[in-house]
């Protein structure tokens, strides 16, 4: 059994290592995302009077996972005057709403005003700096 396991290393050991690596970004990439009842639920805070960006994705897009990181800095910068929301399009509320909204890819981004009006649409990679700019421009008008 022993001779077995060093057989197996010696050959595949590079492919394991390889597959555990993969593994571990993976975990480390993929999106939690934010839960919500209902479609019902989800609008409603929409139009709660807080400017959102809503970032429509899957943990099975390799853009998503890449892009990850950039998400997660935008958030934290606009974390005083916006909410982020994430929705997998594979479950739930995220998926009734992806079809709602005509979503064909993902990640797609969307900036609504706190009023729940979509003032920005992208779909692809990330902008950060258009997001803000749309997002500075919600925020003004619903002073």
């Amino acid at each position: 059994m022993k001779e077995r396991l060093l057989k197996l290393l010696k050959e595949d050991g590079l492919t394991l290592a390889i597959v555990l690596a993969l593994a571990i970004v993976y975990i480390v990439l993929r999106t939690p995302g934010d839960a919500f009842a209902s479609v019902e639920a989800l609008e409603s805070q929409l139009a709660a009077g807080r400017p959102t960006v809503l970032e429509f994705y899957s943990n099975t897009c390799s853009v998503c996972l890449t892009s990850k990181p950039k998400v997660d800095r935008l958030e934290r910068e606009i974390a005083p005057q916006a909410a982020l929301l994430r929705l997998n399009v594979k479950d739930g509320p995220g998926q009734a709403l992806a079809y709602r909204w005509q979503v064909s890819g993902v990640p797609t981004f969307f900036v609504l005003d706190g009023d729940g009006e979509i003032v920005y649409r992208r779909a692809g990679a990330p902008d950060p700096a258009a997001i803000k700019a749309a997002l500075s421009g919600a925020v003004e008008t619903s002073d």
